[in-house]
């Protein structure tokens, strides 16, 4: 098997190499700028960001046999320090020479993927909740294709046995399968997202886990909410509300909030502060049981604190300019240091609100600050905002100097970003 103790510029061109790319089809496959691919090739004892080796290691794994074989050869010819697992009878300086590679990308056959144990369980679950964290520092590009690896892992472990162990790892398939959705719902592909969260959906029905059936249809909710089609993003944060037991309560508040959301977007007073309410009490009913294993754990900020980022979401959508803004404001005092890529987003909406305020000046320093952290995270979702919030919000103030110096700053990044 293909073992890089770590990638460098040197492993990555011959990586490209291997795989008969261009610079801009590498960087293409690795959703990256073409400048920074050059960058690594450039410098040949460059060390890439943790995040990229990992996505590194997941392009290699997905080539084919040949291309494997040749990446091997070049990487030796490279001198670029691969090391290499000996092949059966092959030992000694000749062990050195010598690359051995899956002929499949497809998930390890059972004698090699091994059965199921207590404690594969316990860590597949650890894992997912630590991938919750990097997914707020790093962003999605660089989680995708392993969380996507792990969904797969466990497919082959779960079709190995049957009962309770079989229910626990179609709990865990849903929950990397519906993390899968979100991820591709952030990095702006959203075919993907709907076959993720069916997925996932299908996967939890099955175990019959309740509370992410309904975090799942929290997420379609927020997704239908995202493309436009808000009375029916209200209609399925509805549906995530059916189960009444005390163990959903947590995930219910956050569906009610997401109906609340789609009530505002169709502009119904009425509809939205009946589900305001509603969140209100399962917020705290949620606050009253202990969370464990619940799936909006580490995907969520603080229950208060997202009541506040909901409700200040409804005033913008409701059009209520000034409590908006005063919301936003306050939702970005007290969001936490680590929620890095949200601050990009609420940013975003901050700037939408200081625009409909009459505030110029205050919305391009939100879309400076926004722009830069949905570049660095790869967030497609808030750079689609910015693209809104420019050229049609603040049109009305087109040719002041603060407007001209961020619109030239979005163009500058849809040009390096490829767009």
């Amino acid at each position: 098997m293909d073992v890089v103790g770590e990638w460098t510029g040197g492993l990555v061109r011959a990586l490209r190499m291997a795989l008969r790319m261009t610079m801009d089809e590498l960087a293409d496959k690795l959703d990256m700028s073409t400048r920074v691919v050059g960058k690594w090739e450039a410098n040949p004892g460059l060390v890439p960001a943790l995040a990229t080796q990992q996505l590194l290691d997941v392009v290699l794994e997905r080539a084919t046999e040949g291309q494997r074989a040749r990446f091997a050869l070049l990487a030796t010819q490279a001198g670029s320090g691969v090391s290499a697992v000996a092949a059966d009878g092959v030992s000694g300086e000749d062990a050195q020479s010598v690359l051995v590679v899956p002929t499949t990308s497809a998930p390890l056959p059972r004698h090699e993927i091994g059965l199921p144990t207590s404690d594969t369980i316990a860590y597949l679950r650890s894992n997912l909740h630590n991938q919750y964290l990097a997914d707020n520092l790093i962003g999605p590009r660089a989680l995708l294709p392993v969380i996507t690896a792990h969904v797969s892992t466990v497919n082959s472990l779960r079709r190995q046995v049957t009962g309770k162990a079989m229910d626990e790892l179609l709990a865990i398939e849903a929950g990397y399968a519906e993390f899968a959705g979100w991820l591709s719902h952030d990095s702006g592909d959203l075919y993907s997202a709907t076959r993720w969260y069916n997925h996932a959906y299908e996967m939890a029905d099955a175990a019959g886990d309740e509370r992410m059936c309904a975090f799942v249809l929290t997420r379609r909710a927020v997704q239908s909410i995202g493309e436009g089609d808000a009375h029916y993003g209200a209609k399925l944060a509805r549906m995530a509300q059916r189960d009444k037991s005390v163990r959903t309560a947590r995930v219910r508040a956050l569906a009610a909030q997401t109906e609340a959301i789609g009530h505002a977007i169709s502009g119904n007073h009425g509809e939205t502060d009946r589900a305001l309410d509603s969140a209100v009490l399962l917020t705290d009913l949620g606050n009253s049981i202990l969370p464990d294993g619940d799936p909006s754990v580490g995907r969520y900020c603080e229950p208060g604190l997202y009541l506040k980022i909901t409700n200040a979401k409804c005033q913008l959508e409701l059009g209520r300019a000034e409590s908006a803004v005063s919301a936003f404001r306050d939702v970005l005092r007290s969001l936490p240091s680590n929620y890095h890529r949200d601050r990009g987003n609420y940013l975003a909406r901050l700037a939408q609100a200081c625009a409909l305020a009459g505030e110029p000046v205050d919305a391009c320093i939100a879309i400076e600050e926004s722009l830069g952290i949905a570049l660095a995270t790869g967030s497609t979702r808030t750079f689609a905002d910015l693209e809104k919030i420019i050229p049609v919000q603040l049109a009305p103030w087109a040719k002041e100097p603060e407007v001209v110096r961020v619109r030239e700053m979005l163009l500058d990044a849809q040009k390096s970003d490829g767009r």
